[in-house]
């Protein structure tokens, strides 16, 4: 489990609650809404928000001021020029730090969803395609981890047989969870961690992608509305900007 993994087991819980009498639309609706109000209040609570408005203002006129200029000194225009883009670097410095602290709990959100909304497992007795690199990396399939389920279904991820370093050398790779590729572990796992597992270390395998069926939160609409990410940007944006505009965040 990485640094932005670790909420993640509080939002399995709720969503395990919300899941008895909400769909899966409703509840990526509702995290979406509960991200961009603690997004946006992080934001509010650390931001400066008298001086950015007092920029913005500075900024406004800057702008006027270049509007009125007839450009018939070359010499003012480059210095009117100059100063609306040192107010609008000014405006830019007070704005993305808070602005990046604020984000990181949509990012660990984000890569909760994505593990919780973004796969299944296939229905067992039904094989799934692997990919394997190096391409010609002998492996084989051997069954399916019961375990590994994503909560909606009673799907099963593959087991796969790896070969070694050693001559004669095997072993058994387990998805843990319905994430599409495993890999070696490598230093951003630290920080984002991988749900499925990690292949060993010893077997010269790099990655193993599996061709798992994406899942629908919306029966309608071309292929790639249905999932998660469209419904959970989309009210993730829509509400940040009330948000925005109701509290009068600048």
């Amino acid at each position: 489990m990485g640094l932005f993994d670790l909420p993640a087991p509080a939002f399995t819980t709720l969503d395990q609650l919300m899941a008895s009498a909400i769909g899966p639309f409703g509840r990526v609706l509702i995290w979406a809404l509960i991200c961009a109000g603690i997004s946006m209040v992080l934001y509010r609570l650390i931001s400066p928000q008298s001086r950015i408005k007092q920029v913005k203002a500075e900024v406004k006129a800057a702008q006027r001021a270049m509007a009125d200029d007839d450009g018939e000194d070359f010499g003012q225009g480059m210095q009117l020029a100059k100063a609306q883009l040192d107010k609008s670097f000014k405006l830019v410095g007070f704005v993305i730090g808070p602005a990046v602290l604020a984000s990181l709990p949509a990012l660990t959100m984000i890569v909760w969803m994505d593990g919780q909304y973004g796969y299944s497992c296939p229905p067992p007795g039904q094989t799934v395609q692997i990919d394997v690199e190096p391409a010609d990396v002998a492996f084989e399939q051997i069954g399916i981890n019961p375990d590994a389920t994503d909560g909606t279904t009673t799907g099963a991820c593959p087991v796969v047989q790896l070969p070694g370093t050693l001559d004669g050398q095997s072993h058994i790779v387990e998805a843990a969870a319905p994430i599409p590729v495993m890999h070696h572990k490598v230093w951003w796992n630290s920080l984002i961690g991988n749900p499925a597992g990690y292949l060993p270390d010893d077997t010269p395998v790099t990655q193993l992608r599996f061709a798992l069926p994406s899942q629908e939160i919306i029966s309608a609409g071309p292929d790639w509305a249905r999932g998660w990410e469209l419904t959970f940007f989309g009210f993730l944006l829509l509400g940040s900007l009330a948000i925005k505009k109701g509290f009068r965040i600048e």
